[in-house]
């Protein structure tokens, strides 16, 4: 019996101690709540309090809840396995990837320095409609109103930085001889004098750029043009009338009309140097074939009986007195002549190289020789200066500025008849266009 009862709690006493670690591990982790921030604590812990597992029942009451606040500074020792766990919880480690390809050297060329006005991104490589219009009028009486309409389009890859830029424009233009003030009908026209000349040019232009040039600026590094233009003009004059019987009687004159169509081709070329932070060197091009007509310089005036204007009254007779009135017309005398004249221009100068340019200025010549004998002019030469200055700028994004060019010149024209003449003009232009250069042949 007694034998018995020992054998009952040495198997009691041996169950007691088997349990004893399950029990101390149980009872620790409700009094070791881990905060939602918090690494958990347990996998670290364990081997720490393993030793004293016979007193786990003492646990609840033990600083092991201050334990948990201490658990953070466990990543500075991390146990074998931790740094796995813990890398996926910086995510900066897992975001450093992207950055390289936030600065990918495909889109690099968007936004080359200073070249906002030529860059991919203002074409995108798609077509750019293009807008220019222009009102010129000089001081010798000379005016010229222009409108165009224009396609801009790119050729070659975004990313490559030699790609071109092709345009083709086509522009109506109107000029008159007689004054600007005729040109918009503050005026009526002279009869000695042509009506204005109706002109219908196409211009094209290729623009080699140069996206990763040391010296880019806003401007391509060459440009080149090429263009043709015709026109249409109606002459009044008086031509040789039917013919007298009696030859001893002065000769008879008749209205006559004439409706000409004058033509040019032409190409010019322009280079932009990379020059210095500020400004570019330019030099400029041009080189134009003209068949045009002109009219006589020679007039005839007659006059009419238009009535009798009252002279007076007769202070006797109390008659009224009258005098005969004429109206007196003139008019062109001759037919227009047609003449072909080659001209050559050539101008160096400096432009601002930032996108939002401001100004260009240039100085040189322009001459243009006589093929025959009907031209008006053998030789006229025009030693100018050009200046152009930005006076307003379209919104952002677009690429349209208003210009105002003013071209003081000093003109030498030796006549046929072998005459020379000198004389300096001024002339003043207001231009709507996309960049400081034209996107036609004639306009240096």
């Amino acid at each position: 019996m007694r034998g018995a009862l020992l054998l009952q709690r040495a198997a009691a006493l041996l169950s007691l101690t088997l349990a004893a670690p399950a029990l101390a591990q149980g009872a620790g982790q409700p009094s070791a709540p881990v905060p939602p921030g918090a690494a958990p604590p347990a996998p670290v812990r364990p081997a720490a309090s393993a030793p004293g597992a016979p007193t786990a029942a003492s646990a609840p009451t033990a600083p092991v809840p201050s334990a948990a606040p201490s658990t953070p500074a466990a990543p500075a020792t991390p146990a074998p396995g931790a740094g796995v766990a813990v890398a996926p919880a910086q995510p900066g480690r897992a975001i450093a990837p992207v950055a390289p390809a936030a600065s990918g050297a495909p889109i690099a060329p968007l936004a080359p320095a200073g070249g906002a006005a030529i860059a991919p991104a203002a074409t995108g490589r798609e077509p750019v409609y293009i807008v220019p219009v222009g009102i010129t009028g000089s001081s010798g009486g000379a005016a010229l109103a222009r409108v165009g309409f224009g396609v801009l389009a790119g050729f070659g890859e975004v990313t490559d930085p030699t790609a071109w830029d092709v345009s083709a424009v086509i522009e109506a233009e109107v000029a008159a001889e007689d004054g600007l003030a005729t040109l918009i009908g503050f005026s009526a026209t002279d009869d000695a004098a042509q009506t204005p000349t109706g002109t219908l040019r196409l211009s094209a232009s290729f623009a080699r750029l140069d996206f990763e040039g040391e010296g880019s600026s806003a401007y391509p590094p060459l440009i080149l043009y090429v263009g043709g233009a015709v026109g249409r003009t109606r002459f009044s004059y008086l031509g040789p009338g039917p013919e007298r019987r009696d030859q001893s009687l002065p000769p008879t004159y008749a209205p006559r009309e004439l409706t000409a169509v004058p033509w040019s081709v032409g190409a010019a070329a322009v280079y932009v140097g990379e020059g210095g932070k500020k400004l570019a060197p330019t030099l400029e091009g041009q080189i134009k074939f003209d068949s045009r007509w002109t009219a006589s310089t020679d007039t005839l005036e007659w006059c009419e009986p238009a009535g009798d204007v009252v002279h007076g009254v007769d202070p006797v007779t109390q008659s009224t007195s009258f005098v005969p009135a004429t109206r007196c017309r003139k008019e062109v005398l001759g037919a227009p002549v047609q003449s072909q004249e080659l001209t050559i221009a050539a101008h160096a100068g400096l432009v601002d190289k930032a996108a939002n340019a401001t100004f260009r200025a240039a100085l040189g010549a322009k001459v243009a020789v006589a093929l025959n004998d009907e031209a008006p002019a053998d030789v006229r030469l025009s030693l100018r200066a050009p200046v152009h200055v930005t006076l307003a700028r379209a919104p952002a994004g677009t690429e349209y500025r208003g210009l105002i060019r003013l071209m003081p010149a000093l003109n030498v024209i030796r006549s046929s008849t072998g005459g020379t003449d000198v004389s300096g003009t001024l002339e003043i232009a207001f231009l709507g266009q996309r960049a400081m250069f034209a996107d036609n042949y004639t306009d240096l």
